[in-house]
C-alpha cells in the first residue's frame, strides 16, 4: 500500500492541470487521449497509484502494451522509488506476451512457427488435410506450390487479425465480419488477398461470394488442426488467448478475488485491430475490470497492418460501456512553432477528435526547406547535412532521415555504408537482404560477366535465374530443368549464345509457349539487359522489363520490391557509376554488410547501443514514439506526401496523419527536402506544407 497523497505531493509529481484532472478521476471507464509530447506515460502510472490508494493497496491492473520496447521502458519505471509499491500489483505485457503465457499452459510442447519457412512448412505438411480436400486450392498448390503455400499462411493470420471467428465459421458470420470491416475501412486487406488467390488459380474472380465460398471453409478447417496439433504462428498468440478467454467466460470460470484483475489499461490504443479489440474486451468481461484505453487519435498511423482509428474514436460502441473522456493539452517536446504548425495540419481531418494543444517550451524549432531541381542534388544536399552533423559530434545528439517509402532511403544506406558513417537503419529497411535484392545483383553480377566474351560455367543458370524475373512468376522446376538441359544441349560459348538457344527453345515457359512467343520475349528482355551500356541502363532493363522488379501495391507484406520498387531512386542514383558495374555491385555488397549487421528493432542484444548511434533511417512509419534533434523529411511532395495511391478521404487523413507524426518528432531542427523532379515526372510541393503553412 502506498500513503496517501496531498496536493503537495501531486505537485511534487509535476502533474499538470490536464494530467492531475486524469489522474484523480472518477473510477470509471476512462478514455485518456495524449497527444505527442503530452506525458501520457507519467500520468498513465500516477493514475495507477492513485486507484492502488483508493482501493487500501487491493487494486491489481494489466497494462498492455503493443512493443517490448514499450513494455521495458514501463517496467523499469515501475521499479522507481516513486511508484516502487505498486510494482507488486501490475503486470505489465505485450498481448502476444500475454497470448503465449496461455498458450504454454494449455497445450503440451507447443510450436511457435515464426519464420517464413516454418509458415510455408505449416501450410504443407501438418495443415495439408485442411486444403487437401478443397479442389480448387488443391489444384493451384500443385501449380504454386512455391508461392501459395506464403499466401495461405498470410491468409490464415490476416483473417484472425480482422476479427474472423472460426468457431462460428458460417456464412452469415464470414458476411457480417466484412460489413464490419468496410465501415471500418479496412475492407482493402481482403481484396488484397482477393486479388492475390485469384493470381494463383484460387478464385476463379474477385467476388466476395467467392471468396467466403472458396476460403472459409479451408479456413476454419485449418484453425481446428492448428489446435489440434499444437502448432501456432505469432499471431495465433493472441487469437488462442481470445478463444480460451471467451471460453472461460462463457463457462463462467472466473478468477479468485486475489488473482482477480481489477484494472486493465492499454497504451497506444489507436494502433489496436479487430484481435487486439477482442481479446482484450474479453480480458475485461472475464474480470470485471474497469478499461483506461490511452493514444491519440492524430497518431493512429497503422491501418496498413489492420489497425483502425475508429476504436479510440468511438469506444462505447466497440466495448458496449460508456467512457469518461480526458484529454492531455500540454506538449512539452516540441518547439512552439511546431506544436502550432501540425495542429494547423491535423485540424484539416475531418475523422477526429478536436484538441487544443499548448506548448511549453518557448523556443521554436529551425524549419528550413532544401529545394533542389532533382532528386539526386536533393541527396547531395541532406547527405552534406549529415556530415556536417557529424562533424559536430554533439554526445547525445541524433539526426533521422525520414521518408515516406522505404525506397527513398537506399540511395543514403548505400553512400554512408561506402563513406564508414555511423548510422542505424530501421528494420523496415533491411531491403538489402530480400531474395528479390538477392536477384537484383545477381542480374548485375550477369550484365558485368557478359563483357567478359569468356566461357563461364554459370551462363546457364545464370540465364535460368533471369527467366524465373521476366515474369511474376518463377518457372515450375519442371520446366527450369527442360529450359537448362536444352540451353546446355548446345555447348554454348557465351551469354549471347545462351539468350539464342533461349529464343529457339519450344517448351513451356510459365505457360503454353506458342510458337515460341514467350521464349523470343524472355530473349529479347535478357538481351537489354546483357548489352546495357551503363549502370542506369542496366536498371532501366529490369525496371522496364522484368515483371519480377516491377511495383505491386497488392503485395505490401511480402516483398519491398514489389510494394515499394527502389529502381525510381536507384535508377538515377546509378547514374554516377557510368559503365562501373564493379564499383556499383562492391558499394551494394558494402551496405548489404553493413545492414546484415543491425538487429530488428524489437531484439534485445544490440538494440541500446545501436540507438545510440547519432543518425538514423528509417520511414515515418518506424519514426512513432521516438523524438531527434534533428529530423530531415525527404521529398515532401505531392505523390510522396500523400502517396498517389491515396484517394479516398480516409487514405487522405490517414497519410496526413503520418506527415504530423513525422514533422513532431523534431526537438531542434526540421529540414524539408524538395525535389522539382523525381524521375520522369516534375514534382510539386506536398499540399501539406501549406496545410500547416510551412512555407
Amino acid at each position: 500500500m502506498i500513503p496517501r497523497k496531498s496536493d503537495a505531493d501531486v505537485a511534487a509529481a509535476r502533474l499538470d492541470a490536464f494530467q492531475r484532472r486524469f489522474v484523480e478521476a472518477e473510477d470509471t471507464n476512462v478514455r485518456l487521449l495524449a497527444p505527442a509530447g503530452s506525458g501520457k506515460t507519467h500520468s498513465l502510472l500516477w493514475r495507477c497509484a492513485e486507484i492502488l490508494h483508493r482501493s487500501e493497496g487491493q487494486a491489481r491492473f494489466l497494462i498492455v502494451t503493443f512493443t517490448r520496447a514499450a513494455r521495458d521502458e514501463l517496467r523499469a519505471r515501475l521499479f522507481t522509488p516513486q511508484f516502487g509499491s505498486l510494482s507488486t500489483n501490475a503486470d505489465v505485457v505485450t498481448l502476444n506476451g500475454w497470448g503465449h503465457r496461455i498458450i504454454r499452459g494449455n497445450f503440451l510442447n507447443p510450436r511457435l512457427m515464426t519464420s517464413e519457412n516454418d509458415r510455408n512448412l505449416l501450410i504443407r505438411n501438418t495443415l495439408q488435410a485442411s486444403w487437401a480436400e478443397e479442389p480448387a486450392i488443391a489444384e493451384a498448390m500443385r501449380d504454386h506450390p512455391y508461392q501459395l503455400p506464403k499466401i495461405l499462411a498470410e491468409v490464415l493470420d490476416i483473417l484472425k487479425a480482422l476479427g474472423f471467428d472460426h468457431e462460428d465459421g458460417s456464412m452469415r458470420h464470414a458476411n457480417a465480419r466484412l460489413d464490419a470491416l468496410e465501415d471500418l475501412g479496412l475492407s482493402r486487406h481482403i481484396d488484397q488477398l482477393i486479388e492475390k488467390l485469384q493470381e494463383h488459380g484460387v478464385l476463379a474472380n474477385r467476388r466476395l461470394e467467392t471468396f467466403v465460398e472458396t476460403v472459409m471453409p479451408f479456413w476454419v478447417k485449418a484453425c481446428d488442426l492448428q489446435v489440434a496439433q499444437s502448432t501456432f504462428t505469432l499471431e495465433d498468440q493472441k487469437y488462442v488467448a481470445f478463444l480460451d478467454t471467451r471460453r472461460r467466460v462463457r463457462e463462467g470460470s472466473r478468477p479468485t478475488a486475489d488473482a482477480r484483475t481489477t484494472h486493465i489499461l492499454v497504451d497506444e490504443f489507436q494502433d489496436i485491430n479487430p484481435l487486439d479489440l477482442a481479446l482484450v474486451r474479453e480480458i475485461a468481461v472475464l474480470n470485471d475490470a474497469k478499461i483506461t484505453i490511452v493514444g491519440d487519435d492524430d497518431q493512429a498511423i497503422f491501418e496498413w497492418r489492420g489497425a483502425t482509428p475508429d476504436y479510440i474514436l468511438e469506444p462505447q460502441a466497440h466495448f458496449g460501456q460508456p467512457f469518461a473522456t480526458h484529454i492531455l493539452e500540454r506538449n512539452y517536446r516540441c518547439p512552439r512553432n511546431l506544436v502550432e504548425k501540425s495542429a494547423r495540419l491535423i485540424e484539416h481531418n475531418q475523422h477526429r477528435e478536436a484538441k487544443t494543444m499548448s506548448p511549453v517550451l518557448e523556443r521554436d524549432a529551425e524549419i528550413e526547406r532544401l529545394e533542389h531541381a532533382s532528386f539526386v542534388a536533393a541527396t547531395d544536399a541532406v547527405m552534406k547535412e549529415v556530415r556536417a552533423f557529424l562533424a559536430r559530434d554533439v554526445p547525445g545528439e541524433k539526426l533521422a532521415v525520414l521518408s515516406r517509402k522505404r525506397a527513398q532511403l537506399i540511395p543514403y544506406q548505400i553512400i554512408m555504408a561506402r563513406e564508414g558513417l555511423s548510422f542505424c537503419a530501421a528494420e523496415d529497411l533491411h531491403v538489402f537482404l530480400s531474395e528479390t535484392f538477392d536477384r537484383l545483383l545477381h542480374a548485375i553480377r550477369t550484365r558485368a560477366m557478359a563483357t567478359l566474351g569468356v566461357r563461364l560455367p554459370t551462363m546457364v543458370e545464370d540465364v535460368v535465374t533471369l527467366c524465373n524475373s521476366v515474369r511474376r512468376f518463377p518457372l515450375k522446376r519442371a520446366e527450369a530443368d527442360a529450359l537448362a538441359r536444352h540451353l546446355r544441349n548446345g555447348r554454348p560459348k557465351s551469354y549471347d549464345e545462351v539468350i539464342d538457344a533461349l529464343e529457339a527453345y519450344r517448351g513451356p515457359l510459365k505457360g503454353k509457349n506458342e510458337d515460341g512467343k514467350i521464349s523470343a520475349a524472355f530473349a529479347q528482355a535478357l538481351r537489354k539487359l546483357v548489352h546495357a551500356p551503363t549502370v542506369r541502363a542496366a536498371i532501366e532493363a529490369m525496371q522496364d522489363l522484368f515483371g519480377g522488379f516491377q511495383q505491386d501495391y497488392g503485395r505490401a507484406q511480402e516483398d519491398i520490391f514489389l510494394v515499394d520498387p527502389p529502381f525510381l531512386y536507384l535508377t538515377e542514383f546509378a547514374e554516377a557509376y557510368g559503365d562501373d558495374f564493379q564499383r556499383f555491385l562492391d558499394d551494394l555488397e558494402t551496405a548489404k554488410d553493413t545492414l546484415v549487421r543491425l538487429p530488428g528493432e524489437d531484439k534485445e542484444d544490440d538494440a541500446n547501443s545501436l540507438w545510440r548511434r547519432p543518425v538514423h533511417l528509417m520511414t515515418a512509419l518506424r519514426a512513432k514514439g521516438k523524438e531527434f534533434d534533428t529530423v530531415v523529411m525527404l521529398d515532401v511532395v505531392d505523390g510522396i506526401w500523400p502517396l498517389r495511391r491515396a484517394k479516398s478521404e480516409r487514405e487522405i487523413e490517414a497519410e496526413r496523419r503520418l506527415f504530423y507524426v513525422a514533422m513532431t518528432r523534431a526537438k531542434r531542427r526540421l529540414i524539408l527536402t524538395l525535389s522539382g523532379r523525381i524521375g520522369d515526372q516534375v514534382a510539386s510541393a506536398s499540399p501539406f506544407l501549406e496545410e500547416a503553412k510551412l512555407t
